[in-house]
């Protein structure tokens, strides 16, 4: 688990306060460290307990700069480190939030060293086919593929998924979706969100529709297991129609995002999005619930449901797909 980095940046602060104006709490002290201060103590216990060995190597470095005459106890801290080569859980970290005023000379080195955090990358794959036989013979697959970059207070979401299906010798569905999601939190549960998509379905009625929104992202649920995110905004779309002329509309986007853990192994997620012109409205959501086979492979059960609706040359379709899949997290 991170550390919020304003927590880890207000703790750095408290190091170079004046003393009395912060105290170490509820941290644990490092043995052999007794010469480092207790707001020493507090911030590299706060920067440990992100599991973060550059920002950890590189407030030391600038530590051991600023206060030469704590080199041996911070060498002690390091030794100390690698010797647990980093903790499953972390430390207890004081939640100190000091305001100091402090010379550039010192603030902003400081500020770098503790910003110059790696980007977490993390994703998801997904595959699945079928064939039927009977009345009604046919085959298909879908795939998709998910990556997640985390930086801070920055996140950007890719993702690309396909559709095929032929039943009969006929193709039933051929679609494509590709999306792109960066968003910026801005507090606890608050964020800004940009959202950039591309659809391919003729059995929908368009060849192409691309939709640009941005807005402001609220997370009602986050942690114990579930996890409720809703935003909303304005959107642009293009579209082109199978028949007629091409669209350009303004809309209004509304999404959601939940997340629950029913059981250790069993979970449940469902995403909605809909859009709201002039011309179209558009509803999709995906639900699913996985079954967890071992530490990154997932049996997935998902239902999907796509409805289109419009006025003039635009047609009104109900969509809906049920799979059985297989993901691999990475």
């Amino acid at each position: 688990m991170r550390v919020p980095r304003h927590i880890i940046v207000s703790a750095a602060l408290a190091l170079l306060a004046p003393a009395g104006q912060a105290a170490a709490q509820d941290v644990v002290p490092a043995p052999d460290v007794a010469q480092l201060s207790p707001a020493m103590v507090e911030v590299l216990a706060a920067v440990e307990a992100s599991h973060d060995p550059r920002a950890l190597d590189a407030l030391v470095r600038y530590l051991q700069q600023a206060h030469p005459e704590a080199q041996a106890a911070l060498s002690a801290w390091m030794a100390r480190r690698s010797a647990l080569v980093w903790l499953a859980e972390p430390l207890p970290v004081a939640k100190a939030q000091v305001a100091v005023d402090l010379p550039a000379e010192d603030a902003v080195p400081l500020k770098l060293a503790l910003l110059d955090l790696p980007t977490k990358w993390s994703g998801e794959g997904e595959l699945g086919a079928f064939l039927s036989t009977g009345s009604a013979p046919g085959s298909g697959f879908v795939g998709r593929l998910t990556v997640v970059a985390e930086r801070g207070r920055w996140r950007v979401a890719t993702s690309g998924r396909i559709d095929y299906q032929k039943t009969s010798d006929e193709v039933t569905r051929n679609q494509i979706r590709l999306t792109i999601e960066p968003n910026y939190k801005f507090d606890e549960h608050g964020y800004v969100f940009g959202l950039g998509q591309y659809e391919r379905d003729r059995f929908q009625g368009f060849t192409d529709r691309f939709s640009v929104s941005a807005g402001l992202g609220y997370n009602l649920l986050d942690g114990n297991g579930r996890k409720l995110s809703i935003k909303a905004g304005p959107a642009v779309r293009v579209t082109k129609p199978v028949e007629g002329p091409q669209e350009q509309t303004l809309s209004a986007v509304a999404l959601a995002d939940l997340k629950l853990q029913l059981t250790p192994t069993l979970n449940y997620s469902q995403e909605v999005s809909t859009y709201f012109d002039a011309v179209r409205r558009t509803y999709y959501t995906l639900a699913a619930l996985d079954s967890r086979l071992s530490s990154k492979l997932k049996a997935r059960l998902s239902y999907t449901l796509q409805h289109e609706s419009g006025s003039g040359v635009a047609r009104t379709l109900t969509d809906t797909t049920s799979r059985l899949t297989l993901l691999y997290g990475f």
